[in-house]
């Protein structure tokens, strides 16, 4: 019988750290506001805005210690393989009009799960656009969340509660931005009504719309084409103190990479191929995610094997130094070329 994704995963609960190490990996700071606007003992949706793909999830994964649930587009699951992997990271299918009415009607099956999960007292996250965009402007939020927060309701003998999250991010197409993860107040269920689910689309699109306050810095323009932010001119004076601090830091710079070349390379390289660039931190970050593992591997094992336990935690805490100052510092001399 398959695992309950509500259930204990002792393989998952081991993996879990390092997949929100790794997930740091692509910010220079995650910053999370509003936590406590979270119910306890409540059935939780959370609602965030979809705008960089894989990393939507990654964040908002790692503002919880505990485990969280998420919903994805129900023909990634196509793949038997795949569809494994994501049931182990607590990820379901969800179907949208655009699969067909068949694939939509498995939805009911899956909503039936979905609410085990919130009775369960498993958070569940859902992306309620139905699709990714690059932009701090969210697009039309789909009825299907509020179905599920509706059914959740009538089965449930516990509040239901939808709570607007806003990932606002620096930089959508590069790494090492800050992001500011917002919880907005949250959205009381037993009190609204299914007639009225257009207007409740507005409501919870208008609230998540309020959490995003950055300005755009790099976007999709309406041609679909990829536009980078281009940073402000800086005085001579700066200028000469920058290039002058990134020739003291060259050897630095030059000792961090060895150990971080081989991912950076193999992540451009992916990157470049990409035709959605709203992919770029998603493939940066994955791409760390297995070579940092191998790394990891290689040097337990050689360690133990010719040195002992003692340099291998030294060493392991080297790489996680050096994995963080190589992303600060490639960076710095990506900004002072530009």
């Amino acid at each position: 019988m398959a695992r309950k994704i509500w259930e204990k995963d002792t393989l998952y609960n081991i993996l879990r750290p390092y997949v929100d190490w790794c997930t740091w990996q692509g910010f220079s700071w995650i910053n999370v506001i509003g936590k406590e606007n979270i119910p306890d003992n409540a059935a939780v949706i959370l609602a965030p805005n979809h705008c960089n793909t894989l990393m939507d999830a990654l964040v908002v994964l790692q503002c919880f210690r505990g485990p969280s649930s998420y919903g994805a587009r129900a023909d990634l699951f196509n793949n038997p393989t795949a569809a494994k992997a994501l049931r182990f990271l607590k990820i379901v299918p969800i179907a949208r009009k655009r699969d067909g009415t068949r694939a939509v009607a498995q939805n009911l099956e899956v909503f039936d799960e979905v609410v085990d999960i919130l009775d369960h007292n498993v958070p569940f996250c859902i992306f309620s656009e139905g699709t990714h965009h690059a932009s701090h402007r969210i697009q039309a939020v789909k009825k299907g969340i509020w179905r599920l927060a509706f059914l959740a309701q009538s089965k449930l003998d516990k509040p239901v509660y939808i709570v607007p999250v806003g990932l606002d991010y620096e930089y959508f197409f590069r790494t090492a931005g800050q992001i500011d993860v917002r919880f907005g107040k949250p959205i009381s269920v037993s009190d609204k009504t299914e007639e009225k689910i257009p207007e409740l689309c507005d409501l919870l699109h208008d609230s998540i719309q309020t959490l995003l306050q950055r300005p755009d810095k790099d976007y999709i323009d309406e041609n679909g084409e990829f536009v980078y932010y281009k940073k402000r001119k800086r005085g001579i004076l700066n200028t000469m103190g920058r290039i002058a601090a990134g020739m003291i830091m060259l050897p630095s710079f030059a000792l961090f990479a060895i150990p971080n070349l081989p991912s950076a390379i193999s992540s451009q390289y992916l990157i470049g191929k990409l035709k959605d660039k709203t992919w770029s931190t998603s493939m940066y970050v994955v791409t760390r995610v297995a070579f940092n593992l191998l790394l990891i591997l290689l040097t337990v094992i050689l360690g133990l094997t010719y040195l002992n336990i003692w340099w291998v935690i030294a060493l392991l805490a080297l790489l996680a130094i050096s994995s963080r100052a190589f992303l600060w510092q490639a960076n710095f001399y990506k900004d002072l070329l530009d």
